[in-house]
């Protein structure tokens, strides 16, 4: 049992201490804007690359001030071995930021290397990256789900080539649903475990923002989607593979990914990947 003359001297105490308790204030050094590059390119289409600068770590974020990290002034040049292209920004309502720096007159060919300079004010950025062979999947098709009769998955038949080592990646848009290509929930991967074989693979709907993220990832009955197969190198391989762990792992509370993004990127983050790409039409019945 306390005695109350001992409860009086802890309560006197713990309010001391509490009149005694400071606001901490964190003076954190500020850290300068990088340049960021998402880009891409892939056989038979133009280059795409979408800018913007890094934001401090504890800055206030919304679709707003997001806006503010847009670049849209910047040099963009894109070389070939055979050409060169000073690229174009136009507005592209289907990303965010909604401006995308496009070539006009160059397409990608497989086996092809290209590589970019962006200068913005001070800064030069550079890249490459080279458009592997496609592959050619045996079939698609989707399949509701076990206790399901209107959502399932995508799935592929796939004969990977065992003479050398492959890298893929998969993407989908809906028809009128999606504004444009989504990476699969579990869209890149290697053949490491299916060198030289036949395999059957199930795919779900990735997320399109991590802002606005759904609960449901199925694929439904009555979707008519395009799946975009993609090859890629294994520098490219490299960065996707680390960036889908970091996703699934944002996802889920107790998990975590340590692994670091490896840039291709020169002077600046992100990445710039060649695809060598096949697409397909599937309905889903």
């Amino acid at each position: 049992m306390i005695k109350p003359n001992t409860l009086l001297s802890i309560l006197f105490v713990l309010i001391f201490l509490a009149s005694c308790e400071k606001e901490l204030v964190l003076d954190l050094p500020a850290t300068p804007s990088v340049l960021v590059v998402e880009g891409w390119i892939e056989n038979g289409l133009p280059a795409q690359i979408i800018l913007s600068h890094s934001a401090p770590y504890f800055s206030q974020i919304d679709s707003t001030t997001l806006l503010q990290f847009a670049e849209t002034h910047a040099k963009v040049t894109i070389h070939s071995d055979t050409e060169n292209e000073i690229m174009t920004l136009k507005p592209n309502q289907a990303y965010f930021p909604p401006y995308i720096y496009n070539s006009v007159d160059m397409r990608g060919v497989s086996g092809r290397v290209y590589s970019i300079e962006i200068i913005s004010g001070r800064d030069t950025v550079t890249a490459s990256t080279t458009i592997p062979e496609p592959v050619v999947l045996d079939s698609v098709w989707f399949k509701t789900d076990p206790g399901e009769t209107t959502r399932g998955m995508l799935w592929i038949r796939l004969t990977d080539d065992g003479s050398r080592a492959n890298y893929y990646r998969i993407m989908y848009k809906r028809k009128g649903k999606d504004t444009k290509y989504t990476a699969t929930n579990i869209s890149t991967f290697s053949d490491a475990l299916i060198n030289g074989k036949t395999t059957e693979m199930g795919f779900l709907r990735g997320f399109s923002s991590l802002i606005s993220v759904e609960d449901e990832n199925y694929f439904e009955v009555g979707d008519t989607v395009s799946l975009k197969f993609c090859t890629i190198d294994e520098e490219q391989f490299n960065f996707w593979n680390v960036y889908q762990s970091k996703v699934i792992a944002s996802a889920n509370p107790l998990a975590t990914s340590n692994n670091q993004l490896q840039s291709n990127i020169h002077g600046g983050l992100g990445v710039w990947t060649g695809y060598g790409a096949t697409y397909y039409l599937v309905y889903a019945k």
